[in-house]
């Protein structure tokens, strides 16, 4: 499978905002390859790109592209094709939000990565559990889309696996000043309730 792999230095993802756009690219190589075979990670025919990924903002007002971060080393991205992402935006109290899903499927949960921007400047956003813990990226339900409360909390639905009775609803504040997502309380649902929310 290897051999057919090949070099994709090309923009992965891009969120289009008033205040400049965020690019997702490589920073200096990435390949390509087909899955091969089917899984619930996709299908035979999706694409796998892995390399030094990073997230750029290229400032509306011109001037140089600022690096916001590293993606980790072992990324992978699956698509179905080889088109360009668009992200999309959701607003969270006066923060507006892109968020990123490397993969646009999985087993039990999407790994996603978290961005904001505030003042024409935009930032990776952590995510701080009831321990303190504090993560870069969060982990949610693939059929179940983040929600913003009426109360400007975001609502990530938690992966589901075999023989689970609960699905963790987590409810989330953010905090400006360290631009984190910090975990105010966390719902057990049974899996077939889900769908009421």
């Amino acid at each position: 499978m290897t051999d057919l792999s090949k070099e994709d230095l090309s923009v992965r993802a891009t969120a289009s905002h008033r205040a400049g756009q965020l690019i997702i690219q490589p920073k200096s190589h990435a390949t390509v390859v087909s899955l091969g075979a089917p899984s619930c990670y996709g299908l035979e025919t999706d694409l796998s790109w892995t390399g030094d990924y990073e997230a750029i903002w290229q400032p509306a007002a011109g001037g140089d592209p600022v690096k916001v971060m590293s993606f980790p080393e072992d990324l992978e991205i699956i698509e179905p094709t080889d088109a360009m992402i668009s992200l999309q935006m959701i607003t969270v109290g006066d923060a507006d939000f892109f968020t990123y899903y490397p993969r646009y499927t999985d087993c039990h949960a999407l790994e996603a990565y978290l961005f904001g921007v505030k003042d024409g400047q935009v930032f990776p956003v952590t995510f701080e559990d009831e321990a303190g813990q504090l993560t870069g990226s969060f982990f949610q339900h693939p059929h179940y889309p983040l929600q913003v409360s009426g109360n400007d909390e975001l609502v990530v639905t938690g992966g589901e696996g075999a023989g689970q009775a609960f699905v963790e609803v987590r409810h989330y504040r953010y905090d400006s000043g360290q631009h984190r997502m910090k975990l105010s309380k966390t719902d057990r649902v049974q899996p077939q309730d889900l769908s009421a929310n």
